[in-house]
């Protein structure tokens, strides 16, 4: 294999490996703000898991009643499942996330440089 080939190959596997990283940080949230794992078992959830979009929280109305539904298509092939307050509950543990992120990686939310500046 030529030097280019084996960058190419180690830049695929970098991006693979962040995007596993990122589904795994995102089926944990998922998991700790009351989402229940559903079995893809029925011709009707297999349908679901493969015609939602991958990667994304999808609100569905089912009879009257509101559900959010995330199709785990890498990690366990099954239905994430939670209502409104689960998702209201996942929305803010994700916030709360970036935000520690963001006060981790050097990103001050307090700035001195910003004091006394109007707000955009």
């Amino acid at each position: 294999m030529t030097r280019v080939t084996l960058a190419l190959a180690a830049a695929v596997l970098a991006l693979l490996a962040c995007q596993t990283i990122q589904q795994n940080k995102k089926t944990s949230l998922l998991s700790d703000s009351g989402f229940k794992i559903v079995a893809a078992n029925t011709p009707e959830k297999i349908q679901a898991l493969n015609d939602l979009p991958a990667g994304k929280i999808s609100r569905i109305d089912r009879e009257g009643t509101i559900y959010y539904v995330y199709p785990d298509t890498s990690e366990c092939r099954c239905l994430r499942v939670g209502r409104q307050e689960q998702y209201d509950l996942y929305v803010k543990m994700a916030a709360s996330r970036r935000e520690n992120l963001l006060e981790l990686n050097g990103v001050n939310t307090q700035s001195q440089s910003f004091k006394g500046y109007d707000p955009w």
